[in-house]
């Protein structure tokens, strides 16, 4: 809040109780944790560098608390998911409908971000996991669905009669991205194809990247979720070769998420199965 006023109102403290607790932890630390100045309060390098330590204490209690209201039936607690808008859209809302309705006492909050965003927030323990595609190694990972890629072309397009479209085709078109840490699917297909795109627009926007293609603008290629996700008139054209995104679930340690998590993750694994939009659940990969 960068007021120690408005976080004792949300935390039901006076300003005073606020500045007395903050001098109890820096008189017990050794070091100032927060500067005070015109700006606000913020904090100090050695206060950041207590953060993540800090965010690992409240997990910790969430965790037990937790624990503690699974014993009465698991009737309060807090869940922090990380995910990209397109999942955020089609699979969520069902998810977290069903969810609530067994669980009204668990709190829950949705963090919109590319890979590299959730990433950072996971490892900071700002969230519990997040729902992504092709994490990086170091996570345990659930897999959920596999996403086919399509090349998205304008009305008018010079490729719009073939059935499927190879990226040299598309080499001299102007080519939209998605901003980096957004679009890392899309790259590594890029990047293995072996050429070289004339990127014209970045943008971390999906509908604008629609917008602009729409208006000629450009080409780009995205996951059919997206679309799904989106009111488009484009022309979709399957990518050839063949290619997907797999989305699933990161977390650092299954054993040691919370309940609510563990709980959720049950849930999302279920009904995104039941609603079989996209290839089903590989095994292998889900092994």
């Amino acid at each position: 809040t960068r007021s120690l006023t408005a976080a004792g109102n949300q935390l039901g403290f006076t300003q005073s109780g606020v500045s007395h607790l903050i001098k109890t932890i820096e008189d017990e630390f050794g070091f100032p944790v927060l500067i005070r100045g015109k700006g606000g309060v913020r904090l100090t390098e050695n206060g950041r560098a207590l953060l993540p330590a800090i965010r690992e204490i409240l997990n910790a209690n969430d965790h037990m608390d937790q624990i503690v209201a699974n014993i009465r039936g698991m009737s309060f607690g807090r869940l922090r998911i990380g995910t990209f808008a397109s999942a955020s859209v089609l699979w969520l809302p069902k998810i977290i409908e069903e969810f609530s309705h067994d669980y009204p006492g668990i709190q829950i909050e949705i963090i919109v971000g590319g890979n590299d965003s959730l990433i950072s927030q996971l490892d900071e323990s700002c969230i519990d996991f997040a729902i992504m595609s092709n994490p990086p190694q170091g996570y345990e990972w659930i897999h959920l669905a596999s996403d086919r890629m399509l090349v998205l072309l304008p009305p008018g397009h010079r490729l719009v009669d073939k059935d499927r479209v190879t990226l040299d085709e598309i080499d001299d078109d102007p080519f939209i991205l998605s901003n980096e840490g957004f679009d890392y699917d899309v790259s590594q297909i890029i990047k293995g194809s072996g050429i070289t795109p004339r990127l014209s627009f970045s943008t971390m926007e999906n509908r604008g990247i629609i917008a602009m293609i729409q208006h000629g603008l450009g080409v780009t290629v995205m996951p059919e979720m997206v679309l799904d996700s989106l009111e488009s008139n484009v022309i979709t054209k399957e990518l050839a070769p063949c290619e997907y995104r797999h989305m699933g679930i990161i977390v650092k340690s299954v054993n040691t998420a919370s309940l609510a998590a563990k709980t959720f993750i049950s849930y999302a694994k279920r009904i995104i199965s039941e609603l079989g939009t996209y290839p089903p659940i590989d095994e292998e990969l889900n092994a």
